[in-house]
């Protein structure tokens, strides 16, 4: 903000954060983080009015540094809340699909092999479905990475707004032990996950929609 552009309340503080008779001037009491929750809460209520994303990826691990993008999926959710489209892709990936993965999500090599297409067409795709709606992950910041590192390797920017229904979900129902996704599911009446991308992004709509319910009300 310019100087020039000072409200009066920024003049009653004065220097150093105090009012000019030298008292200290009155802080709000939201602190920038509970500002900023705030702002991602309406900012996902908004988006959850449609049309919109619900995605998900399975990995071959945990750091974006080794590991790959070894499953997309995706639906599209219209305003009125019914799933209009889907999307899913198993990638072909450069490294053996370790064992644990496998036991983990039910994705075998012989599957990859199968039915595997490239990263870079993989991705292509993914975006080509989402066009510039808003996604929405189940603790967004995994797949955010993911999407980062993959949009780096390939050179094809993921810019959408994405949303976590990790942090509704806490919002929605903070009395709850846990947020996992196959606690959440069974509070909601959901299909359980399956660590498959599709399975899981259909429980992960059904939890968004119920959270849109219940913060709308609240």
């Amino acid at each position: 903000m310019s100087p020039a552009l000072t409200t009066s309340a920024d003049a009653l503080a004065g220097p150093a954060g105090k009012s000019t008779s030298g008292t200290p001037a009155r802080t709000s009491a939201r602190t920038p983080a509970k500002t900023q929750a705030s702002a991602a809460l309406a900012s996902a209520l908004q988006a959850l009015r449609g049309p919109f994303i619900v995605a998900d990826l399975e990995t071959t691990g945990l750091s974006t540094a080794t590991c790959e993008i070894l499953e997309f999926a995706a639906v599209r959710v219209e305003t009125c809340g019914t799933l209009a489209r889907e999307y899913t892709q198993v990638v072909r990936t450069s490294s053996p699909v370790p064992s644990f993965i496998t036991r983990l999500t039910g994705i075998t090599q012989a599957e990859v092999d199968r039915h595997g297409v490239p990263v870079m067409q993989a991705f292509s795709s993914f975006l080509e479905f989402v066009e510039d709606l808003p996604v929405f992950f189940h603790n967004a910041s995994f797949d955010r990475r993911f999407l980062g590192a993959t949009a780096d390797r390939t050179g094809l920017p993921f810019v959408n707004a994405t949303h976590c229904t990790l942090a509704l979900a806490r919002r929605a129902w903070p009395e709850l032990p846990s947020h996992k996704l196959e606690i959440l599911a069974r509070h909601v009446g959901a299909s359980n996950p399956t660590h498959r991308a599709l399975a899981d992004v259909r429980t992960t709509v059904a939890v968004a929609l119920a959270a849109n319910a219940r913060l709308a009300t609240a």
